[in-house]
């Protein structure tokens, strides 16, 4: 009786737990709702502020990333997803441990149709990362990490027949590769990298294929890598006689990126 008594007591607790903790969550509209350790994360569709259709409605949607407190029930404004004339869509979402962190920060991805003439020959989709950190009052963007992980779409060449640049970034397993390698966990840590050119590399003024300059490096040179944002590198390279150059290359025209 003792025994049946205790068995039937821990079977009541732990169904009594599971109902404590349990997470009530509203639908998620534009991508699935991802559950937390004390909530819920969720993608809302919000009105675009006066973005009104022809017949006065507004029918303009835009994403809004929302965390849930299971336990009061309060939803937070995690952040807004980029509207570019187009709603797009939450390519993937889900949490990851970067090194030096305390705790997973959420990754999202979004990407979005190019329907303007930009004057750059984008291929696809334009993609961008966001991703936040736990704070106090549930998540607050990581302006670091978004940054390095970055935005922008594949562009094509001046005949169509191949790509100048290739966003990296556009699934979770681009994500969770880059956080596991040398490179990145070096840039998190804030150690110096020296880096090897592999062959004849552009130097931009800034990660922006107009802004090429006519200076150039070769293979075999050494550059100090400076920043890193969405697959560029801002490096610097020392001439023979001192002199200082900063610039953009490519990450792939570099060893070790």
């Amino acid at each position: 009786m003792r025994a049946l008594f205790k068995s039937g007591f821990l079977i009541s607790f732990c169904l009594y737990s599971v109902a404590s903790f349990a997470c009530d969550v509203p639908e998620s509209q534009a991508y699935h709702s991802i559950s937390t350790k004390d909530g819920a994360i969720v993608f809302d569709l919000v009105p675009i502020e006066g973005e009104a259709s022809s017949d006065g409605s507004n029918s303009q949607m835009g994403i809004d990333v929302n965390y849930i407190d299971c336990a009061s029930r309060a939803k937070t404004l995690v952040g807004q997803l980029p509207y570019l004339a187009d709603t797009g869509q939450v390519r993937a979402a889900f949490f990851a441990d970067v090194k030096g962190g305390s705790e997973s920060e959420l990754f999202v991805i979004h990407s979005v149709g190019i329907h303007s003439d930009t004057g750059v020959k984008y291929s696809g989709e334009y993609y961008s990362v966001h991703v936040y950190k736990k704070s106090d009052d549930g998540y607050s963007r990581d302006e670091r990490i978004s940054k390095y992980f970055g935005e922008g779409g594949d562009i094509l060449t001046d005949d169509y027949k191949g790509f100048l640049y290739v966003f990296p970034y556009k699934d979770q397993l681009s994500v969770s590769n880059k956080l596991a390698t040398t490179a990145f966990s070096k840039w998190n840590d804030g150690i110096p990298v020296q880096l090897t050119i592999n062959k004849e590399a552009k130097i931009y003024s800034s990660p922006v294929f107009d802004d090429v300059t006519r200076m150039y490096l070769i293979a075999g040179d050494k550059v100090q890598q400076e920043a890193v944002e969405a697959g560029w590198l801002s490096v610097m390279f020392k001439t023979p006689k001192g002199k200082e150059i900063r610039g953009w290359i490519l990450c792939g025209d570099a060893d070790g990126c």
